[in-house]
């Protein structure tokens, strides 16, 4: 049985609360006194002796020394008493059924009293405190919460004594056993006197507490005397006091209780594995996009915005972790999901934080990333907020974001359209000034080759001319060491290149390809240009003593560096993208060349392996980016198909013509939208189809296409010059098919020839002009042409197609005039027109007009009275006409 068990509450605890015990002799008075030890000598009064029970006889105690029991007495360390409650000593099996009381220890005489204020060495133990004893001896018993009266056991000697404290009791935590060891008087810290509870006491009745050292306060008895020895106490090991410092100075831990672990961190670290997952797989899903991996996909991002969310909603973020948060959370919205108006929200506060607490780098790129979405839903607001953004950069000289946000700008421009492309010319010429001023020249160059991009899209009069004068800006400082990037260098003759192919001069385009190819096979494995990105570092020289506007939290837009400087980051071609470009760019030239004819639709061809390689992938990105690029890919990819096409129709090879058409039809999730170039391109190269193979029908209803409708004005159509090109190459083709006698039409032919006149006869393109005098020298009009008028058309065309190089227009320019001017002629200068016209119909590789050329040959040759030579040419003709007409059955 334990103690709990054999003692009340009230009175094992020391009291508790509300069961103090009520004797006849307690006085609240006397217990404070003996309680605290402290003893006055003019209320000290003799207490009378209790009635004894029969047949027990009273034990005797010796007087009560703090020195006789020194691990005991001051039993607690760095003598602190107030820290701690009262102790007793309890027997654990103590009998509530015979309540018997230890009588007082003897009162002192006067004389002890005094010698008990005088201050003594302390007394050393001797070695018969540490003995036991033969004898049952009475174990001392002390109580000091209910009184000066305590309950001795019936049999003392027979039970071990046992060590309570009741302020760790109540904790109601397992007792450990004091270690068996005693530390020996001499280290022992100076004696203190053990203060009772006095929580159950009134305010009046509680004494002052002792916060001095027990060496200044009373002691609790004399030295006991030499002729009475004090037996030793004897306390079992597993019943000993345990460690004062460990169960009393501080509480235990509450068991069970767990560590408080934050969850924010593990939120926020969840989040950035799940958008890392999603982005690594984003090229992937782009390219297959089925179902399962596109809900994978959505799931990882679903999760990890929702992580983010908890954190943002959670209240617990420092200031800067929120703005991050915030920055983090809006860009994963603007590039996964269409939640425009969330994402500005959650900008909008982000920019309240910064503007608090003065964060300009997380400010600026928040800003930032609030236009591209505020350019989504309201362009004209975008413009104008954007250009407040850029007036207040330019007040406190942050130069870097002045050249973020006038990018930023211009390409709102570009995209808006051309009527934006003045305004956007005008922003780069602002960037290209500022940049000239801070000797920023990377920036200079990328700013002049983007004005001269946007002059090719307007074509204007003196394009030409103004592209080449940025191409000369960018050429004159191509030395210095920051704009030997290259991504830079490779613009630079893409753009030269291109360049040369509008103006025609075939010639110097493959001088120029030839520079461009040299330098592609330079950069092929440098590491300057990584294989996976598409970014591109410009270098912008740091101000001195600026406010710090760049950090590692803008490193999307703008970029820390090495020094003093710091790097703009744009997103430019890839070098998979560049050498598709180049591929497309070497098949356009060599078509132009003619000296092998297949060999173009063999670059093209290239390209397009290299666009379809599966093992061409970019790295991590988000799932739009990414199909923004195959997006881009597979374009580029129809554009080479239509080119291959259009090459195959050259040659009248219209199986292939009908093969890449279904290509590009068969594209993986992509479907030529209204109004972009593609589709009407793809209606083109239908209509070329339908009319090489003799649907006629079917043609005239491709070429009548509402598509294919020209403004009277000559104005592009749908500001696109490829459009306006387009439709009047379908209007001419439309006047060839009106020829034929069952689609004559003398009034819509005359009607078309009078819309395309002014269109044509000015034209800047000199193809163009020469396709429409081919038409209207080989076609008939009523009334008919005059031959001078005839004559004259032929010479243009003639004159065109030596200027262009071109083989397809010398064959149709010499055919059509032997036909015009040497039918029935006999002479050697009609039969070289005829021989002329053969070699050129060879080179071009066009069936039909390799027959018509060895038809008109075979006469000629009968007019000169050559008969084998006729009837050769005439074998010849017949079987191309015949290999001509097999091919068209597809």
């Amino acid at each position: 049985m334990t103690y709990r068990d054999t003692m009340p509450p009230g009175q094992a605890y020391g009291g508790g609360h509300g069961h103090q015990p009520q004797h006849p002799q307690f006085h609240p008075q006397q217990q404070q006194q003996h309680a605290y030890g402290q003893h006055q000598p003019h209320q000290h009064q003799q207490r009378p002796h209790l009635p004894q029970p029969q047949g027990q006889p009273q034990p005797h105690l010796p007087p009560v020394s703090q020195n006789a029991y020194p691990q005991y007495t001051n039993g607690y360390q760095n003598g602190n008493q107030q820290q701690y409650q009262y102790n007793q000593y309890v027997h654990p099996t103590y009998p509530q059924q015979h309540p018997q009381r230890l009588p007082l220890p003897h009162p002192q005489s006067p004389a002890q009293q005094q010698r008990q204020h005088q201050p003594q060495p302390p007394v050393q133990p001797t070695a018969q405190y540490y003995q036991t004893s033969s004898a049952p001896q009475p174990q001392p018993y002390v109580n000091y919460s209910n009184g000066p009266y305590n309950q001795p056991s019936p049999n003392p000697a027979a039970a071990p004594v046992q060590f309570v404290n009741p302020s760790y009791l109540q904790q109601q935590q397992p007792v450990t056993p004091r270690p068996t060891s005693h530390v020996p008087p001499a280290s022992q810290p100076p004696p203190r006197t053990m203060s009772p509870q006095v929580s159950h006491l009134p305010p009046s009745a509680r004494p002052p507490l002792q916060t001095s050292s027990t060496q200044n306060s009373p002691r609790l008895s004399e030295k006991p005397p030499p002729s009475r020895a004090t037996p030793a106490l004897q306390i079992p090991k597993n019943q000993r006091r345990p460690s004062v410092g460990a169960g009393v100075a501080k509480s235990p831990a509450t068991p069970g209780s767990s560590v408080h672990s934050e969850t924010l961190p593990l939120l926020i670290c969840l989040a950035e594995d799940f958008f890392e997952k999603a982005n690594a797989a984003s090229q992937k899903v782009a390219k297959s996009m089925s179902e399962a991996e596109v809900a994978e996909h959505h799931k990882l991002v679903a999760t990890g915005l929702g992580c983010l969310d908890v954190a943002l909603k959670s209240n617990k973020l420092w200031p800067r972790l929120e703005a991050r948060l915030c920055l983090r959370n809006a860009s994963v919205l603007i590039d996964e999901t269409n939640n425009i108006m969330e994402a500005e929200t959650t900008l909008t506060r982000g920019i309240a934080v910064c503007d608090k607490n003065r964060f300009l780098d997380l400010k600026y790129c928040s800003q930032f990333l609030l236009m591209k979405t505020l350019f989504q839903r309201n362009p004209k607001a975008a413009f104008k907020l954007i250009e407040g953004h850029i007036s207040d950069c330019g007040t406190y000289k942050h130069v870097h974001w002045i050249y973020a946000f006038r990018f930023l700008k211009a390409s709102f421009h570009l995209q808006a359209g051309s009527p934006a492309e003045h305004s956007a010319i005008d922003n780069l010429r602002k960037i290209a000034g500022v940049a000239n001023q801070r000797k920023d020249h990377s920036i200079f160059a990328m700013a002049m080759l983007l004005e001269g991009f946007a002059h090719m899209t307007t074509m204007k009069d003196d394009w030409a001319n103004r592209v080449q004068l940025c191409i000369a800006q960018v050429s004159k400082i191509q030395m210095e060491s920051s704009v030997q990037i290259p991504q830079i260098d490779i613009l630079l003759r893409l753009l030269d290149l291109a360049c040369s192919l509008h103006q025609k001069t075939h010639s110097i385009s493959a001088q120029k390809l030839n520079l461009l190819q040299r330098l592609l096979e330079e950069l092929r494995n440098s590491p300057d240009w990584p294989l996976h990105t598409g970014e591109v570092l410009l270098s912008i020289s740091r101000m001195p003593n600026s406010a710090p506007t760049v950090s590692k939290d803008t490193r999307a837009v703008v970029r820390q560096g090495e020094g003093n400087v710091d790097y703009l980051v744009l997103s430019t071609l890839g070098r998979h993208e560049a050498w598709a470009i180049a591929w497309v760019f070497n098949g356009i030239v060599a078509h132009y060349r003619a000296t092998t004819p297949g060999r173009s639709a063999t670059l093209w061809n290239e390209a397009l392996r290299l666009l379809n390689d599966p093992k061409t992938c970019t790295g991590p990105q988000a799932l739009p980016e990414a199909l923004k690029q195959n997006d881009w890919g597979r374009e580029l990819s129809c554009y080479t198909h239509i080119l291959v096409g259009l090459q195959a129709a050259t040659v009248t090879d219209w199986a292939k013509v009908k093969q890449n058409l279904d290509a590009i039809r068969q594209q993986p999730h992509t479907s030529p939208s209204s109004g972009s170039s593609l589709e009407i391109l793809t209606l083109y190269l239908e209509g070329c189809l339908q009319q090489g193979t003799a649907n006629m029908d079917e043609a005239l209803a491709v070429w009548k296409n509402p598509r294919f409708e020209l403004d009277p004005t000559g104005a592009y159509k749908n500001g696109s010059r490829l459009e306006t090109e387009l439709c009047i190459l379908a209007t001419l083709n439309k006047i060839y098919i009106m020829q034929e006698p069952t689609q004559k039409d003398p009034a819509e032919t005359a009607e078309l020839i009078d819309l395309l006149r002014p269109i044509c006869e000015d034209n800047p393109d000199s193809e163009i002009r020469t396709a429409w005098n081919l038409v209207l020298a080989s076609s008939t009009f009523e009334p008919a042409m005059t031959l001078n008028q005839a004559k004259r058309h032929i010479h243009s065309s003639l004159s065109g197609a030596q200027e262009l190089n071109n083989t397809q227009y010398l064959s149709m320019a010499l055919n059509i005039m032997r036909c015009k001017l040497f039918e029935n002629v006999v002479g050697e200068q009609a039969l070289k027109s005829a021989k002329a016209g053969s070699t050129q119909a060879k080179k071009s590789g066009n069936l039909l007009w390799m027959s018509v050329a060895e038809g008109m040959l075979s006469q000629s040759y009968e007019i000169e009275g050559q008969m084998q030579q006729a009837r050769a040419a005439g074998e010849e003709g017949l079987r191309l006409a015949n290999e001509a007409y097999q091919k068209t059955q597809i």
